[in-house]
C-alpha cells in the first residue's frame, strides 16, 4: 500500500490483483446473491469517497497500460490534437479488433507527466473510465480487468468485499 493513504500503489496494483484473482472469481460468484440495484448503490458510495481520496495524476494506469475504445467521430478531433491529417492518423494510431476502433499506443500518446494533454477533448472512454457508473455493476466485465489496473477499482471492489462481509477461504 502506498505511504500516504494505505491505498494500493499503482506499482503494486498488477501483483496483488493477480494474486486475489481466484478470491475474485469467489465473490463475483458471492454478488449474483444480490440484487443488482444494492450493489450498484453501494459501488456509487464508495466510487465518489475513493474518486475523493485517489489522485488519478499519481497513478495513470490507464492512459499506460490500455488501448480506449474510439469512436469515427473523435477520430478526426484527435487527429487535429495531433496535427495529423485524418487518414494519417487512422493508419498509423487506430485499429479494429473486429468489434470496435481502438487507439493502439500504450502509453497514450496524448500522456504528458501522468496527465492527459487533451484532457477536454479526451475520447468517450477515456471520460467514463473506470466505469463504475454503469448499472448492474456485478455483470460488467471489463470492471474485472479494471481491478488489476485502477486502484480506485481496487479499492472499490476490496470496501465491497467489506461491506458484503465477504470471506474468502483459501483452502
Amino acid at each position: 500500500m502506498s505511504e500516504a493513504n494505505n491505498y494500493i500503489s499503482p506499482t503494486e496494483i498488477f501483483t496483488v490483483a493477480r494474486a486475489k484473482q481466484t478470491e475474485n472469481i469467489f465473490f463475483r460468484k458471492e454478488l449474483k446473491k444480490f440484487s443488482s440495484i444494492i450493489i450498484d448503490e453501494q459501488v456509487k458510495k464508495l466510487m465518489l469517497h475513493f474518486y475523493n481520496e485517489i489522485d488519478c495524476t499519481k497513478c495513470a494506469n490507464c492512459c499506460k497500460h490500455l488501448e480506449p475504445g474510439i469512436e469515427d467521430n473523435e477520430i478526426e478531433k484527435l487527429a487535429e490534437k495531433k496535427g495529423m491529417d485524418v487518414i494519417e492518423f487512422r493508419r498509423t494510431f487506430v485499429d479494429f479488433d473486429g468489434e470496435a476502433l481502438f487507439l493502439k499506443t500504450k502509453p497514450c500518446m496524448f500522456l504528458s507527466d501522468n496527465k492527459c494533454s487533451i484532457y477536454d477533448s479526451r475520447p468517450q472512454a477515456c471520460a467514463l473510465y473506470p466505469h463504475l457508473e454503469q448499472e448492474h455493476f456485478k455483470y460488467k466485465k471489463n470492471v474485472w480487468s479494471n481491478y488489476s489496473i485502477c486502484p480506485i477499482v481496487f479499492e472499490v471492489i476490496e470496501a465491497l468485499k467489506l461491506e458484503l462481509k465477504f470471506e474468502y477461504k483459501n483452502s
